[in-house]
């Protein structure tokens, strides 16, 4: 993907919207805990397991270049108030089976 060295939003009233709205509705999302020393819902090295809001961690406390998607994503909540397409509001529901149990059983 390609990477970009631009800020997501523009100021902090843009980027709490954007969680408000998004990011705490969202069953990926990551909260800091502990003082901001690790995340409830993160991946091996400490970071948010959603690649939207891990973007916007690095981007907050670094100057590295994030992907233009994450950009995308922002501006169009901003512009014209388009949620997250990555967001997912309910969580996979799993279906035990018995052994030996057919689908006409259930």
């Amino acid at each position: 993907m390609k990477k970009v060295n631009k800020d997501p939003f523009s100021n902090g009233s843009d980027h709490r919207a954007f969680e408000f709205y998004c990011c705490d509705k969202c069953v990926k999302s990551s909260e800091p805990r502990d003082g901001g020393m690790r995340y409830t819902n993160a991946t091996k090295d400490n970071m948010p397991k959603c690649s939207i809001q891990r973007d916007i961690v690095l981007r907050m406390f670094s100057n590295e270049p994030i992907n233009q998607r994450t950009i995308d994503i922002c501006r169009d909540f901003i512009l014209h108030g388009t949620l997250c397409p990555f967001m997912k509001t309910e969580r996979k529901k799993y279906t035990r089976k018995v052994k030996n149990q057919t689908t006409l059983e259930l």
